[in-house]
């Protein structure tokens, strides 16, 4: 009789694996753990009409002269409570 190996995946509470491990070392079965994939979530926050109307209405307000800097002899800890007020 011929010997065949197959793959098989079976999903398992991790209590059970563990158990399944150490039997698996009697019967000599491989067992190896397959990290469980997530659903992809999409980064984007906006979408890049939004980002770009963002980024045109930051440039105008710049070309406007509406802007703020950071003074010459000032943190970045001062910069950012000075922006936070």
């Amino acid at each position: 009789m011929a010997t065949t190996e197959r793959t098989i995946q079976v999903t398992l509470p991790l209590i059970d694996a563990r158990y399944l491990r150490r039997l698996s070392a009697n019967m000599g079965w491989k067992i190896a753990t397959i990290p469980t994939r997530k659903a992809a979530t999409p980064k984007v926050k906006m979408t890049e009409e939004e980002f770009r109307a963002k980024v045109n209405a930051s440039s105008e307000k710049a070309k406007a002269g509406h802007y703020i800097t950071m003074l010459p002899d000032e943190t970045g800890e001062q910069f950012i409570k000075r922006l936070c007020m």
